[in-house]
């Protein structure tokens, strides 16, 4: 059985070879992936790699304002949370029909 000395140097022997085996083919990889992209004319954007593909991302667009409070400081979609001025002008006796936009 080998003893600890010898285990650590075929640890360090198989990293290295791992290592290299791993170099090999990763260059291999990066050949075939550069020959597929020329031959095909992709750019980077189209297969989803660098700058290209973050713009893809759709553009958010606010929701339209369907309640204004009376002093007209304050909007809201309807959507999300409901913004604490309505929830006090609703617990004094108003009615959230009443803030509708017109």
């Amino acid at each position: 059985m080998p003893n600890y000395q010898e285990l650590i140097a075929q640890r360090d022997e198989l990293n290295q070879r791992i290592d290299e085996a791993r170099r090999t083919e990763v260059a291999e990889a990066i050949r075939r992936v550069k020959n597929i992209i020329q031959e095909h004319g992709l750019t980077a954007a189209q297969c989803g790699f660098g700058a290209g593909a973050a713009s893809v991302k759709k553009a958010r667009i606010p929701v339209k304002a369907k309640y204004i409070t009376p002093d007209r400081t304050v909007t809201w979609s309807g959507r999300g949370k409901c913004p604490n001025v309505f929830k006090a002008l609703v617990d004094a006796g108003h009615r959230m029909e009443d803030f509708l936009l017109k």
